[in-house]
């Protein structure tokens, strides 16, 4: 008799199995529906104290510069920069240094940028948004606080300037601007307070004071907690500062001619980011040129198996 039962109790898990099968892909997919995803990238710690570990660490890791168009670039996060960068008098190398240890960092920030534009149109693209009590919904009521728009996300307006914004930035005119702005990671500045993009705070206990401050002023430089913090506000000043709207404008409109982004002609939308206007602008673009910047547009991060 209890064989019989075995019997049976296996034929009715037999029939069961497809039903439960079907029950848990739903159940998994419901899940994967209401679950936001997991956007920033994590880039393993490479610590160089001097530039000499720096270049045999990309060595071994196989990171030269070069690079050719389509290369894959390694996953790591150099910070801080080695204490000897400045002093190095080979202008190849520091450059090839400085813009290797930057470049992950851009693209780890570029590629979250982009899932989150995308998870956002695909959220636009539906009849209605997601209800307000989602974590979808907050997720893009989040996005307004983050990206400075004053709003509501149900107005098409809205909606149409959160598109805008939330977008990536071309490495080229990355890279270029933090060599500008920190001496090729040199500055006291970079130094410092881990900043490569001059970015200023009004509030003394955030920031270093710069030593040639004119009597009266009350700005500070800000101190971030490491260089990839410092790409994150610097890519988020772009995408929601006032003073880069036409730049903003640009690159939608090259999204919108389903163009690539380019980074000689949106620099241009960077006449306020320093007093000195179009000299800055024109200086921006000679490093792009005279560095090869823009062959960066089609390199990736390598994906670690």
């Amino acid at each position: 008799m209890g064989g019989v039962v075995n019997i049976k109790k296996i034929a009715m898990v037999a029939l069961l199995l497809p039903v439960l099968g079907l029950l848990g892909y739903i159940s998994w997919n419901l899940t994967k529906e209401h679950a936001l995803p997991e956007w920033e990238l994590p880039l393993a710690p490479l610590n160089a104290p001097d530039v000499a570990v720096l270049e045999r660490a990309f060595e071994r890791l196989d990171y030269p510069w070069p690079l050719a168009a389509d290369a894959e670039v390694p996953p790591v996060m150099v910070d801080p920069l080695p204490e000897d960068l400045g002093s190095v008098t080979d202008v190849k190398l520091k450059k090839s240094l400085f813009f290797r240890s930057l470049l992950p960092m851009v693209l780890a920030e570029n590629k979250m940028l982009n899932e989150q534009r995308r998870f956002m149109l695909a959220l636009f693209s539906r009849q209605a948004l997601p209800p307000r009590e989602s974590d979808k919904r907050q997720w893009l009521e989040a996005q307004l606080v983050t990206y400075r728009i004053k709003g509501d996300i149900e107005d098409e307006a809205t909606r149409a300037e959160l598109a805008r914004r939330l977008d990536e930035i071309p490495v080229a005119l990355v890279l270029a601007q933090a060599a500008n702005e920190s001496a090729w990671g040199s500055s006291r500045f970079a130094r410092e307070a881990n900043n490569l993009f001059g970015e200023w705070t009004y509030k003394e206990d955030e920031g270093l004071i710069p030593e040639a401050r004119a009597e009266g002023e009350s700005h500070a430089v800000r101190v971030f907690p490491t260089l990839r913090a410092s790409v994150q506000s610097y890519m988020n000043n772009i995408n929601s500062g006032r003073a880069y709207e036409e730049l903003r404008a640009m690159r939608e409109k090259m999204r919108n001619e389903q163009k690539a982004l380019d980074a000689l002609k949106l620099a241009n939308g960077l006449l306020r980011y320093s007093e000195r206007g179009e000299a800055y602008v024109e200086e921006i673009k000679k490093m792009i040129r005279s560095n090869r910047l823009n062959r960066l547009s089609s390199v990736t991060l390598r994906v670690e198996r």
